[in-house]
């Protein structure tokens, strides 16, 4: 079978860039809207009976639901990309490979950057599920997506950087679901982006998520989750080769925090279920975005968890979703408590927070004749 989506699109509107003062002069000091167009499905796809073919764009998420997964997610606004997916219900490989955004380095000239992802799934048993996977991106002048980044069935962290000495930043990560007695489910995934072995100049890098749900009682469900990424995670002494395009990450937009949130979700009718939530987040001064600290930093004065002032979120929240007729509804808002506001120590900030997405589909079936 095939498919083909096309014209899935999200326009918004936001003030321009710079205020446009109008040629009438009765309307002096007025500010145009620019529309702002996208795409978040465009794609071509092939399915037969142990394979998939797909070219376009989509927003994909390897990791547990309800969190951006960290090798790659859904938080960054989707890129052209080509993937296969192939393997049974016991043995599943993913592998994709995409062009990021050329960036300018410190002389002027053009680097060409590349995005390279594959998974290996394994069933262990009925109840427990294995995942080995890896990201990489690499950078340079003149550079080609050389094929050998680009073969799934190879650990590139071995071959290419371990095995060739080529350069290229790498991800390695592991997932596990087990569906343990009582329909629990628990899951996790955990990334290594550098282990420092041999000294001690840098922390190690790395991120985790934790997660556990289930049943309460005969209508409610219950969900917790546990995140933590280290302060230099995603980055690294090359700032071309971060796991980012466009100053936004590939998988999690955030590194130097940690994040407890548990749910609950509560039927409304057959069509709508509320989602009461708690969370802690705590943020340190690290940024996805920040240079790399300069050679000369020892360890001992960056810290693998929280640098400088660590911000405190308290958000107590409450979600709706469901769907009457064509017309999808995904709200959420929110009361914030935050202490150590914009990590200035003695800050206190209390906001409400909210967004409504409203989804209006409209499609149409039938066999070409």
């Amino acid at each position: 079978t095939g498919e083909a989506v096309f014209g899935n699109f999200v326009v918004a509107t936001r003030p321009a860039a710079e205020p446009r003062i109008a040629d009438d002069p009765e309307w002096p000091g007025r500010r145009d809207l620019e529309l702002i167009w996208r795409f978040p499905e465009a794609y071509l796809g092939a399915q037969f009976k142990h394979v998939t073919l797909f070219y376009g764009q989509m927003e994909r998420n390897w990791g547990p639901a309800a969190i951006a997964g960290i090798g790659v997610s859904d938080y960054a606004y989707p890129q052209a990309e080509a993937a296969i997916e192939l393997g049974t219900e016991t043995f599943r490989l993913h592998a994709l490979a995409r062009t990021l955004e050329d960036e300018i380095d410190g002389t002027g000239s053009r680097i060409h950057r590349y995005f390279f992802a594959h998974r290996i799934g394994v069933r262990v048993s009925r109840r427990l599920h294995l995942a080995l996977w890896e990201t990489t991106v690499i950078a340079g002048r003149d550079r080609e997506f050389d094929a050998r980044y680009r073969n799934p069935l190879t650990l590139v962290l071995l071959a290419n950087q371990y095995g060739l000495g080529l350069d290229g930043n790498v991800l390695v990560g592991l997932d596990a679901r087990w569906h343990v007695a009582g329909r629990t489910l628990l899951e996790a995934q955990v990334a290594l982006d550098d282990f420092q072995y041999e000294d001690d100049l840098y922390p190690n890098r790395y991120a985790f998520t934790l997660a556990a749900s289930g049943p309460l009682g005969g209508r409610l469900a219950w969900r917790a989750l546990y995140t933590q990424a280290s302060s230099l995670a995603f980055r690294t002494v090359d700032p071309l080769e971060n796991f980012t395009t466009g100053g936004v990450g590939l998988g999690r937009s955030f590194a130097d925090l940690d994040q407890f949130t548990a749910t609950v979700s509560v039927p409304g009718g057959t069509r709508w279920l509320f989602r009461p939530e708690l969370t802690l987040l705590r943020q340190g001064e690290g940024r996805i975005g920040d240079p790399f600290p300069p050679p000369g930093s020892a360890g001992s004065r960056v810290p693998t968890l929280f640098i400088g002032t660590v911000e405190r979120t308290w958000r107590a929240a409450i979600g709706v979703t469901g769907r009457r007729g064509p017309l999808e509804l995904h709200a959420n808002a929110g009361f914030h408590h935050v202490v150590n506001a914009g990590n200035q120590r003695g800050r206190t900030v209390d906001r409400f927070e909210g967004r409504l997405q409203a989804t209006l589909g409209l499609s149409h079936r039938g066999m070409l004749r």
